[in-house]
């Protein structure tokens, strides 16, 4: 009776901590607006900071009465913030411009920029609407990739756990056996 309460509890426990640790991974996004010349422009990252290497980036434009924007030419470029690169000797070549592409919903555009390092970066977008190009840079923070360590942590724990209710079966299994 014992054992099956301890089982029990062991893949309830296993179920708990890997479905938690799922849901605190994902976070719900951060926006930067800019309104230029009468036109909002918002960047949307998909976590409350960018990291180093590759980001899903989106831009939502729209006009000053909210009516989304399409069919609008759009261009990124990042570049590390002067003041954030410190003693690192970054060569002066030209950042490497991201054509973005229409995305899901009216006046989205998405696209993939790469971060090489962390720091202070600015994301600098061009648009064409109409014949009118215009222009937003927006700052953002970029952290390093690390490993998510509640994540590695939830893992571990139902290692451990597995192996617990392992041991504590054969234990359990020979004891019978006597």
């Amino acid at each position: 009776m014992k054992n099956k309460l301890i089982k029990k509890l062991s893949i309830v426990s296993a179920l708990v901590l890997t479905l938690s640790t799922s849901v605190l991974a994902d976070g719900t996004g951060k926006m930067i607006e800019q309104t230029v010349d009468g036109i909002k422009s918002t960047l949307m990252l998909t976590g409350d900071k960018a990291k180093t290497g590759e980001n899903q980036l989106t831009l939502k434009l729209s006009d000053d009465k909210n009516n989304p924007i399409n069919n609008a030419d759009v261009k990124v470029s990042v570049e590390m913030d002067k003041g954030s690169m410190g003693d690192m000797s970054m060569d002066a070549s030209k950042p490497e411009t991201i054509q973005f592409k229409k995305g899901h919903e009216d006046g989205e555009y998405v696209g993939t920029v790469k971060f090489s390092d962390k720091g202070e970066w600015k994301v600098k977008t061009s648009f064409m609407t109409g014949s009118v190009e215009k222009m937003a840079d927006f700052n953002v923070d970029v952290v390093s990739s690390g490993p998510n360590f509640l994540v590695v942590g939830g893992f571990l724990v139902v290692t451990a756990l597995i192996i617990i209710t392992a041991g504590i079966s054969k234990k359990n299994k020979k004891a019978i056996k006597s």
